[in-house]
């Protein structure tokens, strides 16, 4: 009967301690993860919850928008807190580099920063710029593309965008953008060789935003999509 009981005992306490250990374990889903917020001067103000891999490419990304001008910086500062359960979540999309453009004697600098709840993609905020660099003028080559975004549609590393052109001068105005006019922007973050389009013309996949389907590669910089 005692030996028995004392089995019983020693089952039972064992059963306890497994079923705290796994109650205090963290959730899967959280490990290695940190919150830091985005923000930039076109008033993207948003937290978002990363990988390692991600924050370092989002930092890349804010730092190559500061490399190659195009209108548009950002900063990312971590929190201290891990990422909080039932917090809102975010998609985002942020560029930032130079691009070549086929027979324009210049590459031209990106900058962009798009966020959207997730899942909503009519809700979003941002902006997309281009800028043709200075040292170009002496090659007839200038202009500036300003967009308002209003969709982001983030799939995996994929993103699909419209928004408002808000200026277009130059070479942008010449390719077919004007103030009050559609731009449809499509990305793709690959880790390397991300790639990059804007376009006058609807042609992406997406059905909320559009998007495009001429996306060239970037040359320098890096570009960060994160899907919540």
């Amino acid at each position: 009967m005692f030996s028995c009981f004392k089995r019983g005992v020693f089952v039972l306490v064992a059963t306890i301690l497994c079923i705290f250990a796994l109650g205090a374990a963290p959730a899967a889903s959280d490990v290695g993860l940190q919150n830091v917020t985005l923000s930039c001067s076109d008033g993207t103000n948003v937290d978002l919850t990363l990988s390692a891999e991600e924050l370092a490419s989002l930092t890349n990304a804010v730092t190559a928008m500061s490399l190659y001008p195009a209108g548009t910086t950002c900063a990312v500062s971590t929190q201290a807190d891990p990422p909080t359960a039932g917090s809102k979540k975010f998609d985002s999309a942020v560029g930032g580099g130079d691009q070549f453009v086929f027979l324009r004697p210049c590459s031209i600098n990106f900058g962009f920063s798009a966020t959207t709840p997730d899942g909503v993609p009519l809700a979003a905020k941002g902006s997309f710029n281009e800028t043709v660099p200075g040292g170009c003028a002496g090659l007839g080559f200038t202009g500036q593309l300003r967009v308002s975004i209003d969709c982001l549609d983030v799939k995996i590393n994929h993103a699909d965008m419209h928004g408002i052109v808000t200026k277009a001068t130059g070479a942008f105005a010449e390719d077919g953008f004007f103030e009050g006019g559609d731009a449809f922007i499509s990305t793709t973050d690959n880790g390397k060789l991300d790639m990059l389009g804007v376009d006058t013309v609807r042609s992406g996949p997406s059905l909320a935003c559009g998007g495009t389907t001429k996306q060239p590669q970037i040359l320098n910089g890096d570009i960060n999509v994160h899907d919540a």
